[in-house]
């Protein structure tokens, strides 16, 4: 497809037919999180990209609607907060008479972050014979309603990557790892700092563990180390 058609398809998605008003602007690209989510009081900015008919950014006023009662737009440029703790919500973005689609996937809604808590001691001895550390627990709670939440993630990152690199690695073979939080507000599968076979690491090695809710603003409690002991 050239880019040409491209653009022409995507306008054909943005499901409006008349685009005289919208100053050259041809379509209309949503830039949501992956996955879409907002929380409870959080206030995130949504973002979208405007597009001329050669498929170029264009410089343009958007504004922003939601036909869900679940959503607040906190004003028409895009700030996006909600007063519940659950559900689900969709936004619209708009360029003078040209909308986009709604947004697919929707937004999920769940309860403010309102900590990030470790869930065992802050120091693990790794035993020579263990390939593996103990699970690295972290939970990501609300006040209200009480209790883990699940959905969003935690990020777990080794301080010292020169001192440890090419001789430990979470799951997935690299030294940081976002972990996806499950039902109780912890990662599921749990996460563990492993050797790498024949290399010899480090004495010690502590792993950051730090949070943020969809706005981008930190979790109380990020920051916390772990710190590990091989022998």
């Amino acid at each position: 497809m050239s880019r040409r058609a491209a653009v022409v398809a995507l306008v054909a998605l943005a499901g409006c037919s008349d685009i005289s008003g919208s100053r050259g602007v041809v379509a209309l690209e949503l830039r949501l999180p992956s996955p879409p989510a907002v929380e409870q009081f959080d206030t995130l900015t949504l973002r979208a990209r405007a597009i001329d008919p050669d498929g170029d950014s264009v410089a343009a006023e958007i504004f922003w609607r939601t036909p869900d009662t679940t959503l607040i737009i906190a004003d028409s440029t895009g700030r996006l907060t909600t007063a519940l703790t659950s559900g689900t919500g969709r936004v619209q973005a708009r360029v003078g008479n040209l909308y986009s689609e709604l947004s697919n996937p929707a937004f999920t809604i769940r309860p403010r972050s309102d900590t990030l808590r470790l869930s065992v001691p802050d120091t693990l001895t790794v035993p020579a014979a263990d390939t593996a550390s103990a699970p690295l627990g972290a939970v990501l709670e609300s006040n209200d309603p009480a209790g883990g939440i699940s959905g969003a993630s935690i990020l777990y990152e080794v301080v010292d990557t020169i001192a440890a690199q090419g001789s430990v690695r979470f799951q997935g073979g690299n030294l940081v790892l976002r972990a996806t939080t499950s039902t109780g507000g912890a990662p599921s599968p749990a996460v563990t700092l492993r050797r790498v076979p024949g290399a010899t690491p480090p004495a010690t090695v502590q792993v950051r563990v730090s949070a943020t809710r969809p706005s981008g603003t930190p979790v109380p409690g990020s920051g916390q180390l772990f710190t590990l002991t091989f022998q």
